[in-house]
């Protein structure tokens, strides 16, 4: 994910709530390519795979930041929902059940985030793509020792 390793999950995360705030929940295809390239100059190796998931994660960030606008002390909404999303996909390693979604939703809901269904909907989405970022690392890594093992010998 990063030349910085595993543990910058948590930065990402928080550098993409950081850039939806601060756009408004607007941006254009120059400010993904800026974003892109600030995300890169701090370390981060993005590959088109991981591109792509951060891309699904702004967007439902984008959707989630309109509909809470209104929301009392909305600026920092985005970000703490950001943390609650860290904090669960790393306690339950990316994998969690119905138990574990409505959970999730509580402890949000604990920040001061009241939400809707469209609101929870959106959380849906920022939730998974956020989890497909924490598990690109070990599905490349997986790949890679797949890669590695020798060949078995061919038909001669």
């Amino acid at each position: 994910m990063s030349k910085k390793g595993f543990d910058s999950f948590e930065e990402l995360i928080e550098r993409a709530s950081k850039f939806v705030e601060s756009q408004g929940g607007k941006w254009d295809h120059m400010a993904w390519l800026e974003f892109l390239s600030d995300m890169q100059k701090q370390g981060f190796h993005l590959s088109h795979d991981m591109q792509s998931y951060l891309g699904s994660m702004l967007e439902s960030m984008k959707k989630l930041n309109s509909t809470l606008m209104s929301t009392k002390g909305f600026e920092n909404v985005l970000l703490d929902i950001s943390e609650s999303t860290i904090s669960f996909i790393k306690k339950t390693k990316g994998t969690w059940d119905h138990a574990g979604w409505e959970n999730f939703i509580k402890d949000v809901q604990k920040t001061g985030v009241s939400l809707t269904e469209e609101t929870t909907t959106y959380l849906g989405g920022v939730l998974e793509a956020a989890k497909e970022l924490y598990m690109f690392p070990m599905k490349s890594t997986k790949n890679s020792e797949t890669d590695k093992k020798p060949a078995g010998k061919g038909k001669e």
